[in-house]
């Protein structure tokens, strides 16, 4: 099987790429707050894509506070996030918190423990916050790399979202149900699980429906930003978008390439109780 990003293919500046016509159409402004699972391969600039590929349907504009192996508790306490909610003007607030830690409040022995307490804490602030500005707040749900683990980071998503009056975004379903159909497909590139451009186009996908209120459709995708890599040194204290380094070279992924991780996340916006 070829390689995904053998897949890609460049493209002029001034090609026929699908984007979805000139004609305006309402902005969904959505801020973006997270981690290396988040900023790995841009996932932001992979939902704007997809909006902008859709014939009908908002497009998406995000700025994003990321820092790696951040967790919502260090966001809240640096308060550059706080103080974006209170003075910007928002349609959105997406939480992701860092890897498997809301797999705590799962499990009775270890909710009452500081991090998770810690956790559901920052969780409530965000919200309280967002709801205060009249903003809906949505919980990316990450993965874990069994079926017991994504059990567990399900249900804690669950019952943060219930605490917070949040939506839950359960990502890390859709991500498990295609890698069991397509077993030779590498999602993770390391123990970390941190996605392959697949995973993450998947995960955008899942956050779209969500966000836009209707499934992601295959058309050709128009990327002109790099993909950072998990790696990349970002601060977070200053949204992602601006920096320069997020300005690449225009390509495309192919419609037909597209169609089964959308079929995937079309197919799974819930999990299981």
């Amino acid at each position: 099987m070829l390689a995904f990003g053998l897949w890609l293919f460049a493209v002029a500046s001034s090609g026929t790429a699908s984007a979805a016509g000139a004609a305006e159409r309402p902005v969904l402004r959505v801020l973006v707050v997270g981690n290396s699972l988040t900023y790995t391969n841009n996932l932001p600039g992979l939902l704007r894509a997809l909006a902008s590929a859709q014939e009908n349907g908002p497009a998406i504009s995000t700025t994003t506070y990321v820092l790696p192996g951040a967790d919502l508790v260090w966001h809240w306490r640096n308060g550059t996030v706080a103080k974006a909610i209170d003075q910007g003007h928002w349609d959105m607030l997406v939480l992701q918190e860092r890897g498997g830690i809301l797999a705590c409040l799962a499990d009775s022995q270890h909710r009452g423990e500081p991090e998770c307490l810690a956790s559901s804490r920052a969780h409530r602030q965000f919200a309280e916050l967002a709801g205060k500005k009249g903003v809906r707040v949505l919980l990316l749900g990450t993965w874990g790399p069994d079926a017991t683990w994504q059990g567990n980071l399900d249900r804690g998503l669950r019952i943060a979202a219930r605490s917070t009056q949040a939506k839950p975004v359960f990502a890390g379903t859709a991500l498990r149900a295609y890698a069991s159909s397509h077993p030779g497909q590498p999602l993770f590139t390391d123990a970390a699980l941190h996605p392959t451009l697949p995973a993450s186009l998947i995960v955008a996908a899942v956050l779209y429906r969500e966000l836009a209120g209707q499934p992601a459709h295959a058309r050709d995708l128009v990327l002109d930003f790099p993909l950072k890599p998990d790696a990349s040194q970002l601060q977070g204290t200053s949204p992602m978008e601006p920096d320069p380094a997020f300005a690449g070279e225009r390509k495309v992924l192919p419609a037909a390439t597209m169609a089964p991780l959308l079929e995937a996340a079309s197919g799974h916006p819930g999990a299981p109780n």
